[in-house]
């Protein structure tokens, strides 16, 4: 079942997008159909308005009056009277004679020789004339024709250009315009959309090889809001990825050092003993006999190399999650400066310097007093490796500053030097056992110092900045002290 609905999803998202994409050309065909319905119908308005539409309507009227005044008789009266029409704007009458156009003093000068020229040309003929004549801006319609009794009988209209046909045809010109626009911005929201969508798609393709990839920011506002969730969610992904590995790393180490546990405990079964029998026999062999100074001097260096044994072997066991010893209320402050007044003359064979600094910590505690509960021994061991790294990693000529401050939530040690530092590359190594960047060293200081630091609830970190190299011991406050703050 989870097999075949699979492609059902597929074939559902797919049909999904194409609906999508259906729906924004169907909005798009509509409002192009609509618009130029819109159009048609305003252009065919114009077009019943028009010039053209005008003088055809102007030539019935001219011809359907010309009819009626054909029909009449004109007397005396009539001839020598005005012109007679029933039509508002249109003129007509009889005339003598074609010359009597000019005599047509209550018609404008510019219809006379127009009446005139289109009486000659109906007396010829015989029949009906019609003629136009353009007169500034309007057309002039004359229709002659001779009547029964031979008189011209003859019809005018000018046609003027209508007053609301320019409005109508700015209107239509708008329009058109938006039409124009409409189909440019459809065009344009499509081909945005298609481009965005196309992006956000190789972005996620990009995103399924590389979280860090750069989401890009669509145009649309639409989508801009689904961009900025792909981002967050691609955010949120590697920062998981990056705990998962930092997990990950944090299980290989803690299975390692497991691994290096039940090695120690069986190099101390099979170790421990057989060097503090070797030890015993020559201190006794030291204190039994009287022995050459060479001999003495051999015995006390054997004896010192099986001490070293015993550390390293107690180093193992430490790392590899061994108890604690005894804890009792230790001043921090005064332990670094017993452990620096223990290393300086080593420290001046490096000429380098170390400073102390003790800062006090305000409220119920007097300044200069950084009170831990903590096994002495096995933490002065820890400040020695910190302090020891430090000094190795200072170039000659330079200072280590050894910080003592006490914090609301508990004791820091603050070593720093002006070395080179870590690459920034291994620093996920620093603190594995036997990572080391010296010739001689056996990569345990650190291991062991952050062991106990996290044996007594705290923690080493390291940090780098602006040339200088930090290494900070946290402890927490005593118990009694946090309750009392």
């Amino acid at each position: 079942m989870k097999i075949g609905s699979r492609p059902c999803k597929v074939r559902l998202t797919v049909a999904k997008h194409r609906a999508i994409r259906h729906r924004l050309l169907t909005v798009v065909l509509l409002g192009v159909l609509t618009s130029a319905l819109s159009l048609l119908a305003l252009v065919r308005a114009v077009a019943s308005m028009s010039q053209t539409l005008r003088i055809d309507r102007a030539r019935e009227a001219v011809g359907e009056e010309l009819d009626r005044l054909a029909d009449g008789e004109p007397g005396a009266a009539a001839l020598a009277g005005p012109p007679r029409t029933t039509y508002i704007g249109l003129r007509g009458g009889w005339l003598a004679r074609p010359d009597d156009a000019q005599e047509e003093t209550a018609l404008p000068a510019e219809w006379r020789a127009a009446l005139e020229q289109a009486a000659r040309r109906a007396v010829a003929a015989h029949g009906r004339v019609i003629t136009e004549t353009v007169l500034g801006s309007g057309t002039l319609l004359l229709a002659v024709q001779p009547g029964r009794t031979g008189t011209p009988v003859w019809t005018g209209y000018l046609v003027q250009p209508s007053a609301y046909f320019q409005p109508w045809r700015w209107i239509a010109a708008t329009l058109a315009a938006a039409t124009v626009l409409l189909v440019a911005i459809a065009v344009w929201v499509t081909l945005s959309l298609r481009r965005s969508t196309a992006s956000l798609h190789a972005t996620l393709v990009a995103l399924g090889k590389d979280l860090t990839t750069p989401v890009p920011r669509p145009r649309i506002a639409e989508l801009t809001g689904i961009a900025d969730g792909i981002r967050g969610l691609a955010a949120e992904l590697l920062a998981s990825r990056e705990a998962t590995e930092r997990l990950s790393r944090e299980l290989a180490q803690q299975e390692r050092l497991a691994a290096l546990g039940r090695v120690a405990a069986g190099i101390a079964h099979e170790v421990r003993n057989p060097l503090a029998s070797i030890k015993l026999r020559l201190d006794l062999t030291a204190t039994a006999h009287e022995l050459p100074e060479p001999a003495r001097r051999a015995v006390e260096a054997a004896s010192h190399e099986i001490a070293r044994l015993d550390r390293l072997v107690s180093d193992l066991l430490l790392v590899a999650g061994k108890k604690m010893g005894p804890r009792r209320r230790v001043d921090l402050g005064a332990l670094v400066r017993a452990r620096v007044e223990e290393i300086h003359p080593w420290a001046a064979t490096q000429e380098v310097m170390v400073r102390v600094t003790v800062e006090g910590g305000g409220g119920k505690k007097r300044g200069g007093e950084a009170a831990v509960d903590v096994d002495a021994e096995s933490l002065a061991r820890a400040i020695d490796n910190l302090l020891r790294n430090a000094v190795e990693a200072s170039p000659a000529g330079g200072i280590v500053e050894a910080r003592v401050a006490t914090m609301a939530e508990g004791v820091e040690l603050r070593v720093e030097d002006q070395g080179r530092g870590i690459e920034p590359a291994r620093t996920s190594e620093l603190f594995e056992p036997f990572f080391t960047t010296k010739a001689e060293g056996t990569g345990l200081g650190l291991a062991i110092s952050r062991a106990i630091a996290r044996a007594h609830g705290g923690e080493v970190v390291y940090a780098r900045a602006e040339g200088v190299t930090r290494f900070s011991l946290l402890l927490p406050r005593p118990a009694q002290e946090e309750m009392a703050a």
